[in-house]
């Protein structure tokens, strides 16, 4: 079925602007601005029956999760949007990545007061505080349903909250302006204690925020150095073979989607990937 367009490059604005704003040349009030625009052009779209695919409705749900008012307050119905556009794309398409669905629960139970039960939400009292893990009902999802949603485990939940309060290395990057000594400090301090966040998500993140910064280049350098440092973990592959793929490195991008796979054999996303540019590629 047909991705609608329009929709697709509202979703990939809102994805760029948090980009943009975490990198430090977007203002907080710049980004609530052009949130509120979205999010008024994704409920008309709504309105007007235009929101058909599951592609359609992820991309809905991901500004609709961001819905603000004027008064930079989450927007109720906003967030009961994302949930309801969530549960749409899985409908219509069941090896849709879930994470998002669980993220959009999370949120609207955080709008309402309420405890999560994925654990997905971090906040902070102002830009200069630390994370903390926002108040959770552990209770309700078990560990193995997470894994289903992509969600993290509470255990791996409490060490990313550690990682969150790391330096980034897209400040590094800003800093420095040099990604081949950006990448021989990581290689020389992952597997040590550092200021920065060494993960491969923190690595990861990096990746796709030198993507929305328009950085390609740096970016795939990026994603392959991931798989040098941390070569066991499958989401690496499967991030990397995605990026091959859009660059018509198709037979390359097959190949690393095939070793996520091999990794997790539970990785529903993967293989749905992997089945997809296979028989396209045939």
């Amino acid at each position: 079925m047909q991705i609608n367009k329009e929709l697709a490059q509202i979703a990939k604005a809102d994805q760029d602007d948090r980009t943009k704003y975490w990198a430090g040349t977007l203002m907080e009030s710049e980004l609530l601005k052009n949130d509120i625009i979205r999010l008024k052009q994704v409920k008309n779209l709504l309105k007007s029956g235009k929101i058909i695919s599951a592609q359609d409705h992820r991309n809905a749900a991901i500004v609709f999760q961001h819905g603000k008012n004027e008064k930079n307050e989450r927007e109720l119905e906003a967030s009961e949007l994302a949930v309801e556009m969530m549960q749409k794309a899985i409908e219509l398409d069941p090896k849709s990545d879930k994470w998002l669905l669980a993220a959009a629960i999370d949120r609207n139970l955080m709008i309402k007061n309420e405890p999560q039960i994925y654990g997905t939400q971090y906040i902070r009292k102002d830009e200069n505080a630390p994370w903390e893990f926002y108040k959770f009902d552990g209770s309700k999802i078990s560990d193995e349903e997470r894994k289903i949603y992509r969600v993290a485990t509470i255990q791996e939940q409490k060490e990313k909250l550690v990682r969150m309060n790391l330096k980034k290395l897209l400040a590094k990057y800003q800093s420095e302006n040099n990604i081949n000594s950006l990448i021989q400090f990581c290689k020389e301090n992952y597997q040590q204690d550092s200021a920065y966040d060494l993960s491969w998500e923190g690595i990861s993140q990096f990746g796709f925020q030198l993507k929305r910064l328009d950085k390609l280049e740096d970016a795939i350098k990026i994603f392959e150095l991931n798989i040098e440092l941390y070569h066991k973990e499958y989401d690496v592959f499967h991030t990397l073979g995605l990026e091959y793929i859009n660059l018509n490195r198709k037979i390359e991008g097959i190949k690393l989607l095939e070793k996520a796979v091999e990794l997790n054999p539970d990785f529903l996303l993967g293989k749905s990937d992997l089945e997809r540019y296979k028989s396209e590629n045939n």
